[in-house]
Formats: C-alpha cells, sequence, structure tokens
C-alpha cells in the first residue's frame, strides 16, 4: 500500500500559532492511488485549476473545497490523522520542549505507528510517501525510524515499511490530495473568528481508519488526550465528533 503524508499547523508549541499541529495520511491501495490520480485531474477539471498549478487546500474558496472533497468521497482510500493540541500543558511543559522539528518527528511517529497497524492487519506492506517539508533531513527520518523501531515500547509493526520516500507537492499528485484531507481535518477543529467547518471532513467520514469499530486512537488521535475519554472530553467544543 501507500500512505501520502501532509502536515497542517503550526509546531510551535505555547499559544505563539495554530491551536492544532495536524499531519494525516491517504493511504491506498496500487488500484485505489490510480484511480485517485484519474480523479486528481478530474479534480482540478471541476474547480478550473490550471493544469500547471499545485492543489493546495488552503488557497481554495469553501466552494472549491467542498467540491474536493466531493470528488474524494468516491474513491476508495483511508485517512489516519494525528492532531496535537500545541497549547495543552503537557505538551507545552515537556522536556526538553516538544516543539519544531522534534514534535514533528514525535507526530510522525505516532502516525506511522497507525499506518502499519492499518496495513499490517491487511496482510499489505506500505511504503511512506511525506512531503518534503523544509527543514526536516529525511536520512534523519530515516535513521529516528529505525532507531524507535529498535525499542521496546514501539509500536510500528516490524518488517512494514518498504521505505521513506519523500516528495514536494509538484512532485506528487497524490500528496497534493493528501494536504487537501489534511486540510478538511485542520478546518474541523482550528477556529477562525469563532467558528470552524466541519462539512469536508464529514463528507470524508467513512474513509476514517477504524479498527473494530472504533475511531478515536485510530483513524484520528487526539494528543495528549486518551483515545478513551474522546468525545466526551472534547464534545462540547467539536460537537461534530458525537457523529462520527
Amino acid at each position: 500500500m501507500y500512505a501520502y503524508i501532509d502536515e497542517s499547523g503550526d509546531e510551535g508549541t505555547g499559544g505563539k500559532g495554530t491551536k492544532w499541529f495536524v499531519i494525516t495520511a491517504l493511504i491506498a491501495n496500487q488500484e485505489g492511488a490510480t484511480a485517485l490520480g484519474h480523479t486528481y485531474h478530474k479534480i482540478k477539471q471541476r474547480i478550473n485549476l490550471d493544469a500547471d498549478k499545485v492543489l493546495h487546500w488552503v488557497e481554495l474558496s469553501h466552494p472549491r473545497k467542498k467540491a474536493v472533497t466531493e470528488e474524494l468521497a468516491n474513491n476508495d482510500f483511508s485517512i489516519c490523522s494525528v492532531l496535537v493540541d500545541t497549547q495543552h500543558p503537557d505538551i507545552v511543559n515537556t522536556s526538553p520542549k516538544l516543539k519544531g522539528r522534534r514534535l514533528y518527528f514525535y507526530t510522525f511517529r505516532r502516525l506511522v505507528e497507525r499506518i502499519t497497524w492499518y496495513c499490517d492487519d491487511k496482510g499489505y506492506k506500505v511504503r511512506l510517501y511525506p512531503e518534503n517539508k523544509a527543514g526536516i533531513k529525511y536520512k534523519e527520518l530515516n535513521g529516528y525510524l529505525n532507531y524507535i523501531q529498535s525499542q521496546p515500547d514501539c509500536e510500528v509493526r516490524k518488517g512494514c515499511i518498504l521505505g521513506v520516500n519523500p516528495k514536494s507537492k509538484s512532485q506528487s499528485n497524490l500528496i497534493q490530495l493528501a494536504d487537501c484531507v489534511c486540510g478538511a481535518v485542520q478546518n474541523a477543529v482550528e477556529y477562525k473568528y469563532g467558528v470552524i467547518e466541519d462539512s469536508y471532513l464529514l463528507t470524508l467520514e467513512d474513509k476514517l481508519y477504524r479498527r473494530s469499530g472504533k475511531v478515536f486512537g485510530y483513524g484520528i488521535k487526539f494528543m495528549p488526550h486518551k483515545s478513551t475519554l474522546i468525545p466526551q472530553l472534547l464534545a462540547g467544543t467539536y460537537k461534530w465528533l458525537n457523529s462520527i
């Protein structure tokens, strides 16, 4: 299988940036990835985006975002997303500080754990395609993944990852689609002007990875909150949690 990975939000902690740092994987097998490639071109035609222009979620208007998620909803893929509350004391007060590259690596680890659970349970190995993020050395990231897999508390399924191959958005249409999915998750939790927009994510809710019927801790992982306390803990802030 193939996991296309992108992130949204700021990696700073303590309230200077976005409340949530989100990293998301769009996971598909070969047939699904091929179909998503066709959908990518269909989306650009539908929203009148020039063929040579990168599809970037934050640049899209509300109607265009709706169109993107409607088209994506017709495809066979799964979503796994890890969301870090950058203002939570358990994140802010870590020592050493869990921010920047360190926050990215740790969140990436939690996402990869869940990607490998999903793929291994289905009998697949997986290739990871994270966005080629500025400032992140992927030789270092590979070394980090190799290191954590040697630790007794690591929950990455051994032997499941075939490789980590970073690509820029301009190099991969499916990373652009992962950017859209990640943006849909971010828009469902990040308040702007006192409002959020959860309709994009709810259009794709059946794509969220579920294990034994459970979505929290699998398709959506809130950090540092315990999955057993979701949605009760956040339902007052995000009512849509009760509907997925």
